[in-house]
């Protein structure tokens, strides 16, 4: 495997310790998440030189099939009835918060290109249960990920009570900081930060342009087969076409995920 990132890490026995037993798992066939190829392709999406946001999650949706090594992405040809609820949370505040109608896939490697790392704190889990690999070595490499860029200062998002474990490492003279609960329902419930409201996406950009940065462009583009049939799609969510657009969007994907506001805020479409 060729390691992105020059990290100390890859040099660790705590790496060595977590690499032999996902080695173990291989040659036992047991499953898990992400696949080996994917494990670490939050890092190869994004430069560390180019991080301008780390949102950091829990760790990989457990159902197979589902985790592609980015927090919260899904495959690209995965249609919106394969959406796990964690991510149909995360759309709504989407659209709550931006105005846009619900993307039509969970691709959110639009996001990395823009200088997002999208990372689980526990970069694995055992297929089908969920923070089954806790494992006490994998925290050196979520710290030493928050301790390299926030020393150049960035705009760090900890959703969830894993991920607030790292908040100790930021500095905060240097960074802004986020704190939310984890966007699945049952984090959404147990906190005192609830994500579903918090604004996440705006928030952000208004602390990176409060650190003279570029703010993100959060709108997720269509699949090539979908661009040029949405009715205002060069403005999606904020133009008058709201209404038409919820029902093409239903017509093509048989289901919605979340209110849709038009550019006053009002919800035209729940």
């Amino acid at each position: 495997m060729i390691y992105p990132w020059k990290l100390n890490y890859w040099q660790s026995g705590e790496w060595q310790v977590c690499n032999e037993r996902l080695k173990d798992m291989e040659k036992s066939n047991q499953g898990f998440n992400p696949t080996r190829s994917s494990l670490f392709a939050a890092l190869r999406a994004v430069p560390d030189r180019e991080v301008r946001v780390a949102i950091i999650a829990q760790d990989p949706y457990p159902q197979a099939g589902l985790a592609t090594g980015l927090a919260f992405s899904i495959p690209r040809e995965l249609g919106k009835d394969d959406f796990p609820v964690t991510l149909r949370q995360l759309f709504k505040e989407y659209t709550a918060d931006l105005g846009y109608a619900c993307p039509v896939h969970g691709d959110l490697s639009g996001w990395c290109k823009q200088g997002v790392l999208l990372w689980n704190a526990i970069p694995s889990c055992r297929t089908g249960a969920s923070l089954s690999h806790d494992w006490p070595e994998y925290a050196p490499l979520t710290r030493e990920l928050v301790e390299r860029l926030g020393a150049k200062g960035i705009v760090f998002a900890f959703l969830g009570s894993v991920a607030k474990r790292y908040l100790e490492y930021v500095d905060l003279t240097k960074n802004e900081v986020i704190i939310t609960s984890h966007p699945s329902p049952r984090g959404n419930r147990a906190s005192k930060t609830p994500f579903e409201g918090s604004r996440l996406f705006t928030t952000i950009n208004d602390k990176l342009v409060s650190q003279g940065l570029t703010p993100i462009d959060w709108k997720l583009d269509d699949p090539p087969e979908l661009k040029g049939k949405r009715p205002g799609s060069e403005t999606l969510g904020r133009t008058g076409n709201n209404g038409a657009l919820s029902k093409v969007l239903q017509n093509i994907t048989g289901a919605s995920c979340g209110p849709v506001f038009d550019a006053r805020g009002i919800c035209i479409r729940e």
